[in-house]
């Protein structure tokens, strides 16, 4: 399945920073980098932050983020475990809660993803935090299109929508909600909305998450059998990625150009993408993602 963006990944400097600057320089240098896209800056700063000081919730919780955003997902979590241990604040513990759920989401542990969302949900209402809500009911609908009820994603997508106030926080929302049209066969609807999606970001200034929609409004015209500008958006979207260091959107372009490749029938390359994929997606610790490469590369050997 097509992978969704989690709300959260958009909305940096409304929901996931504090709103004043840290004692720490070095804390300071995570988040500054971080809001930036500089992502891999921001990893190195970090470390120097949890080496300086070990006990300290922002310098976890930054590293772990910007770990999130590479693909590093073992390290991610163990950031945020650590960071969640340490916390005792609301506010700190629903933002936590949430960046756990979307790494369990990102390697494919459903049950877990769903438990830390729900944790979240309910602190953000009892905050009134409505941007928060927001966020977390889009990515609850992730895990219930995952599961297959399109329906129900479908109508907690709506609902996050009707939270948000701010569009850049709606363009990640329209790709998701393109991603289930494409789900139920409505590639037409679902060229609309990613194309609405991209735009938005576009607008706003929000490359990296143009290039994840470019990606996906590519696999989607590789399904209507428009080869043309299903490779134009992949390699497009696929440079953006791999511009700012995004090794699980970048295994998933590959994992498109292998599906591309497949359906105009050359084998040959279309295997050679595939295992870039995988190789990628076991490096980084997405195991759900790499079994499914995996699954498809078996295939095309029995067709071979």
């Amino acid at each position: 399945m097509k992978r969704a963006v989690s709300l959260l990944f958009i909305i940096l400097s409304l929901l996931a920073f504090k709103n004043f600057a840290f004692a720490q320089p070095e804390v300071n240098a995570c988040y500054n980098f971080h809001k930036a896209g500089d992502y891999r800056r921001a990893i190195e700063a970090g470390k120097r932050a949890v080496q300086k000081y070990p006990n300290n919730i922002d310098a976890h919780h930054c590293l772990g983020r910007s770990y999130r955003m590479v693909g590093e997902f073992k390290l991610a979590l163990e950031h945020l475990k650590k960071a969640e241990s340490l916390a005792s604040d609301e506010k700190d513990l629903m933002r936590i809660y949430n960046q756990i759920g979307m790494i369990y989401d990102d390697i494919g542990y459903l049950d877990d993803a769903l438990l830390y969302y729900s944790r979240s949900l309910s602190l953000a209402r009892d905050l009134g935090n409505k941007s928060m809500q927001a966020s977390v009911l889009n990515n609850i609908a992730l895990i219930y299109r995952y599961k297959g009820e399109l329906d129900k994603a479908l109508g907690y997508f709506e609902e996050s929508l009707r939270l948000q106030t701010d569009e850049k926080e709606k363009a990640i929302t329209y790709n998701n909600i393109a991603l289930i049209y494409e789900d139920k066969g409505d590639y037409q609807r679902a060229v609309e909305y990613f194309q609405k999606a991209i735009e938005t970001s576009e607008r706003y200034g929000y490359y990296h998450g143009v290039s994840i929609m470019k990606l996906n409004l590519g696999d989607t015209y590789r399904k209507m059998k428009d080869y043309e500008k299903a490779e134009k958006y992949i390699l497009e979207g696929l440079r953006g990625v791999k511009k700012v260091g995004d090794k699980y959107w970048e295994a998933t372009g590959y994992q498109y150009l292998g599906w591309l490749y497949r359906d105009k029938g050359d084998k040959k390359t279309a295997k050679a993408y595939l295992t870039r994929a995988y190789n990628l997606y076991k490096s980084i610790g997405a195991e759900g993602k790499a079994k499914e490469v995996l699954s498809d590369i078996r295939k095309l050997e029995k067709k071979r």
